[in-house]
Order: structure tokens, then C-alpha cells, then sequence
């Protein structure tokens, strides 16, 4: 593994502070005593013969050209102890000949996405007084009770509970002021079921709804919610009873109202400091399902109301968790070992594998898969070795995708790079009004 957390560096370069072209390192001598001395996150390619730099614009006269690849060490002393040296040592790989390169390829970094679904009359369901399925308009009775299923489905409720969640919500339509039922404000029915929601101790850890009222507007659970989403921090749920809106409605002009109910399970972890590699980190996010149901959970007895998903939600790809595993077995093949001991990862150096990778962030990576042929082999049958190469970045970087498309397109009996990278298609949420 060869970390390019950080190839490029912005400014005029200075002696302690080496020059960069391409967004990868220029140093003079052998990626050995170079690299050794400018830190965790340069790498370059390297003649192999000559073991000098090999830049983009130095691919045009040397086509077909021979390559090493190499990083700098991970750690940021050569001695551990007063005996133990050799760890500045740079990373370096075999020599790749492009016309043994099997595949190179990029897997991008791909951002994670709640899951968003609609329940009623909301801001992507309904434009105005006009909404998509009718079902989204429903109209609520005085003397009636409503009932709402959430299911919670996924690896986070599995662990949380070890089993999938789900929830009947009750909401009552009130006393009616005669014999006949009158429509109520459909708002209040929907603040009923997301004030159960958000009360409740295991759906709450789950989901985050927001309401919005029959003229279209948003109310949250709580002000630092409203805040965030741009509103007042006195739009909440508590205050909708004695808003403008709640006293103009009337039963004449109802209008419709809804809710949106977002993916909002946030995973508790440890800090580097205490960090364990088999610390589990969760990848999915959580799956929500909704449908209106009578007294019994039967949601087929009735026109329920309807249910729109706008995001399933999206699992993330390159997550710096993942990068930080795999880097602490990179380095064990190095003898570099990762200590459970918090003592003796300090002694050892391994707060500089930590340090080197944000666990928070996201990482893109490129892969080499090259072979080295065994031309004298002893049984007389043609072998060869196969080695997959791997380069993580913080993001893509155009200038490695420009080497690597020169490297491999100077020769002309190479595979292609494949830069198409992983393909990542998130959902465009609806922004609140």
C-alpha cells in the first residue's frame, strides 16, 4: 500500500520543503535517501535502472519505460531504541514493466446518504396544493384514531436491538363537537406521530422526522434542528399549537399536511487513542418503511396514506476506516507491527500509522495489477509472479491520472488505465422551503 495523502504542496517550494510537478514529489537521488527525509504521504515513480524520478513530461522520450513506485515511510524515526534502524527506509514495489500490467483502474470515494421517505403532503411529494397521488391529501376526523407502522431495518438495528425495529404510532383525531365527525388540522395528527418518534427510546436513535403543516411549512423536534435547517429555533414541534398557522386553520380550506422521516443513526466509537483494529465501524445505513395501518397493524383494510421513498439511502465507498485497517496490515507485512498495548504503540511508533490516515475522512484509491515473468525457472515451465499495487489519495488526483494515462499510452502494446472509477450516484434530496 502507498499512501499520496499528500502529494501536492502549495507555494513556492524551499529546500526543506521539496518541490512538486504533476502533484507528485521531485526529489534528486534514489527513492531511498530521498523520500526518507520529507514525511508520511510522498510518492513517485522511479526509473528502475537509473532509480531517478520519472515525471509525465519525461514519458514522451522514454516510451515503454520500466517504473519502481515508492512511498515514504509511514514512521518518522529511524530508530526505535537505540539498536532497532531502518524505519525512514521508503516503501518500494517491483520493478513494472507496462507491457506486464494487467489492468490499472481507479475506485473513487463515494460520499454515504441517509435514507429520506415521505409520508403524506411534504415539500417533494406535493407542490403547493397540488400533489402527485391524492393519497397524499388525506383528511383526518374528529372521533377517529390513526395508526402509523415504522419499520427500522438494517445493520445498525440489528445491533443496536438484535432484531430489525418497528413501531406502531397511535395519533387521535379528538372529541367531536356534535353528532357528525368534522375534519381536524391534519397537522396535528402528523405532530402526534413524530412527537412519538422522537420520544421513543429506540426509534429516536434511528430517525429524525420533520413535519410540515398544512400551509407548507417545516417544523423540527428541536431548535438546534430549526437552526440548522435555516428556520427559526421557535419552530418546533411544542410551539405549532399556538402558532398563526394553527389558529387561522379551518375546516373549509383544510389543506393537506405530511412529514419526512430521515435516516439519522449516528455510530459511537473510540478515539484514536484507544483505537483496536478490531473495533467494529458500521458501513450501512439504515432502511426505513412506512404504512398507515388500522387497530390490528392490517394495512390493507383501508386507502392508506401514501408513502414515497425519495433516497433508499446510499452506503458510502473509502471510508478512512477501512484505509486505516488496511494500512496496519500492509505495514505487519514490513514487520511493522500494530500493538494493542497503548504503551507500546507509542514505543513502536504506531501512533504515526494512526496519524497518518482520518478516520472521518473519505479516500480514493488507484490499483497496478502488474507481473514480474520468471524467464529461468528451473521446472522449465514459463511462471510468472503477480502483484496488485494499490495508491490511496485524498480524492482523485488529476495529475496521477495524467502520468498513469501517458505511462500507458506511450506504449502501445499496454492496457489502458481505466479512469471510468467507481461509480457513485447519489440521490438530490429535496432542500426544505
Amino acid at each position: 500500500m502507498f499512501l499520496g495523502t499528500g502529494v501536492t504542496r502549495a507555494g513556492a517550494p524551499s529546500p526543506a520543503d521539496p518541490a512538486t510537478t504533476d502533484g507528485l514529489v521531485i526529489t534528486s537521488g534514489s527513492p531511498t535517501s530521498a523520500l526518507a527525509t520529507i514525511g508520511t504521504g510522498y510518492f513517485g515513480f522511479y526509473d528502475a535502472k537509473t532509480y531517478t524520478l520519472v515525471n509525465t513530461a519525461d514519458l514522451s522520450t522514454r516510451p515503454c519505460c520500466s517504473l519502481i513506485l515508492a512511498s515514504a515511510s509511514i514512521k518518522k524515526n529511524d530508530k526505535q531504541g537505540p539498536y532497532h534502524g531502518g524505519y525512514l527506509e521508503s516503501n518500494k514495489s517491483k520493478m513494472m514493466n507496462p507491457k506486464y500490467v494487467s489492468q490499472v483502474y481507479r475506485v473513487d470515494q463515494c460520499t454515504p446518504q441517509q435514507a429520506v421517505v415521505h409520508v403524506g403532503a411534504t415539500n417533494f411529494t406535493c407542490q403547493g396544493a397540488v400533489c402527485v397521488d391524492p393519497a397524499c391529501c388525506k383528511q383526518f376526523y374528529c372521533g377517529e384514531t390513526y395508526y402509523i407502522r415504522i419499520d427500522v431495518k438494517g445493520s445498525p438495528a440489528l445491533r443496536f436491538a438484535n432484531h430489525q425495529l418497528y413501531q406502531t404510532l397511535q395519533a387521535d383525531g379528538g372529541c367531536c363537537a356534535g353528532p357528525t365527525p368534522t375534519l381536524v388540522d391534519p397537522t396535528l395528527i402528523f405532530l402526534q406521530w413524530a412527537n412519538a418518534l422522537v420520544t421513543n427510546p429506540y426509534m429516536s436513535q434511528m430517525i429524525s422526522p420533520i413535519v410540515y403543516d398544512y400551509t407548507g411549512e417545516a417544523w423540527f423536534a428541536t431548535a438546534a434542528l430549526a437552526v440548522a435547517a435555516g428556520k427559526a429555533g421557535t419552530q418546533i414541534f411544542a410551539n405549532y399549537a399556538a402558532s398563526a398557522q394553527a389558529l387561522a386553520w379551518v375546516d373549509t380550506a383544510p389543506g393537506c399536511a405530511g412529514m419526512v422521516l430521515t435516516g439519522a443513526y449516528v455510530e459511537t466509537k473510540f478515539g484514536d487513542c484507544s483505537f483496536q483494529i478490531t473495533d467494529f465501524f458500521e458501513k450501512e445505513p439504515v432502511k426505513i418503511l412506512a404504512s398507515e395501518v388500522d387497530l390490528n397493524g392490517d394495512p390493507c383494510t383501508f386507502e392508506g396514506l401514501c408513502v414515497v421513498t425519495e433516497c433508499p439511502g446510499l452506503q458510502g465507498m473509502g471510508f478512512g476506516e477501512q484505509v486505516l485497517r488496511d494500512l496496519i496490515l500492509s505495514e505487519s507485512y514490513l514487520q511493522n507491527f500494530f500493538a494493542t498495548d497503548i504503551r507500546i504503540r507509542e514505543i513502536t511508533q504506531g501512533d504515526d500509522i494512526l496519524a497518518a490516515v482520518n478516520r472521518n475522512a473519505l479516500y480514493t484509491r488507484y490499483f497496478i495489477l502488474h507481473n514480474v515473468p520468471r524467464f529461468n525457472n528451473p521446472t522449465g515451465v514459463f511462471d510468472n509472479d503477480q502483484y496488485l499495487l494499490e495508491i490511496i489519495t485524498t480524492g482523485q488526483n488529476a495529475a496521477l491520472d495524467t502520468f498513469l494515462t501517458t505511462w500507458l499510452d506511450e506504449c502501445s502494446d499496454c492496457n489502458p488505465f481505466d479512469d471510468a472509477g467507481f461509480v457513485c450516484d447519489p440521490c438530490v434530496i429535496t432542500p426544505i422551503p
